[in-house]
């Protein structure tokens, strides 16, 4: 009886709260506030929220008369944003419908509250292909206009598609026409000097995904096309490859530590075994130094792929200073061996006395790690660049 007094305050006081805060939304003029509040709350428990009914209807009623108000007040305008707005509150009068409907049957003190409702689905409709037909002839005129216009074009198309994705069969070309004069293009080319570099390892080097950067205007082509004007072009010319041969460095390091070795007796001056005040024969701890020596061996190969990137801007017929670029692939591995005593050997070289000596890897392997290391230089000069 004690944990239900104590839950029926909890509830109690979670409903005052509830109902003074939609009250509170109710005073202050937002409606849609309120009804959103006394819905979350009736949908939990209509009977311990009772009281958020006649909340409810009001709120109901006030938001439907607003949205009802502002939409004769928008039918004046006939621009995107009105029509998109009197679509967007007969879809909020409607829902609220819904939404009430699902709580019904709803009493306060014994009397069922009952709602008003309307069939909005034709004006729904009307409202959707008003706002449709907007977005759509805005379009099709700013297509006309130029790079600028055609970006807005292509962000009207897409919201047609969002919220009329079947209104024309035409939508997605016409996407696709408005991204290409809204965009500017920048044509990606190699010239690779260096026999041993073979076209497997190139195959994908001049494809530049425009996701790497923020300006989504920017279409980055690794082959040329028919029908598009390039506005820059980046001409990467591979001038070199060198490697640096395999070859194991060796290195000898000294070690020596004092440990603790067993126990001995402590003696006094004269020779004699001391003893402790319960008579016992006192030991210490007995300490030597241990020597060991550790004979490390590093691994190493490496190639460089030296380069130049050039860009060009086609319409302005301007040529940046060629900018000298490398790629590199480094391989290192350490192993070791020791003689001696092994606690005399520092922990952090326990790793290397595990490993052992490994196969140089191939010389294919480095040119492809080259290569796309210099790949990765230039994704980052071409986001430093303001096409």
């Amino acid at each position: 009886m004690k944990r239900f007094f104590i839950y029926s305050i909890s509830v109690f006081f979670l409903a005052c709260g509830s109902t003074q805060k939609a009250t509170t939304h109710l005073q202050s003029g937002n409606y849609e506030e309120a009804f959103n509040t006394s819905v979350a709350e009736l949908s939990k428990n209509k009977k311990a929220n009772e009281k958020l009914i006649p909340i409810l209807k009001e709120a109901y009623d006030k938001a439907a008369e607003n949205d009802l108000a502002e939409i004769k007040a928008l039918e004046k305008e006939n621009t995107i944003e009105s029509l998109k707005k009197i679509y967007g509150n007969y879809l909020n009068l409607d829902l609220r419908q819904d939404e009430v409907r699902v709580l019904e049957p709803l009493y306060y003190e014994g009397k069922e509250i009952t709602f008003d409702y309307a069939d909005y689905s034709k004006l729904i409709t009307s409202s959707k292909n008003n706002y449709s037909e907007k977005l759509y002839t805005t379009a099709l005129a700013e297509m006309k206009g130029g790079v600028m216009e055609a970006r807005s074009a292509h962000q009207h198309l897409e919201d047609l598609i969002y919220v009329n994705p079947t209104y024309k069969n035409n939508l997605d070309e016409l996407v696709q026409k408005a991204k290409n004069k809204g965009s500017s293009f920048v044509l990606v080319t190699l010239k690779n000097n260096v026999k041993s570099i073979k076209n497997d390892s190139l195959k994908d080097f001049t494809s530049i995904n425009s996701s790497n950067f923020s300006n989504k205007w920017v279409i980055y082509h690794g082959k040329k096309e028919k029908n598009i004007t390039y506005d820059h072009q980046i001409d990467v010319t591979f001038d070199k490859l060198t490697f640096e041969p395999e070859k194991t460095l060796q290195e000898k390091v000294p070690q020596e530590a004092t440990i603790q070795d067993g126990w001995k007796y402590k003696l006094d001056a004269k020779g004699n075994v001391m003893k402790d005040d319960k008579g016992n024969d006192i030991k210490v701890a007995n300490y030597i130094t241990v020597r060991a020596e550790i004979i490390l061996y590093q691994q190493n190969k490496a190639s460089k792929l030296d380069g130049t990137i050039t860009i060009r801007d086609l319409k302005n017929k301007k040529v940046s200073q060629p900018v000298q670029e490398f790629g590199e692939a480094k391989f290192q591995h350490l192993y070791g061996q020791y003689r001696g005593d092994q606690r005399a050997i520092e922990q952090k070289y326990f790793e290397a006395l595990q490993s052992k000596e490994v196969p140089y890897p191939q010389d294919y392997l480095f040119i492809n790690y080259s290569v796309s290391d210099f790949k990765q230089k230039l994704i980052a000069l071409i986001g430093q660049q303001q096409f």
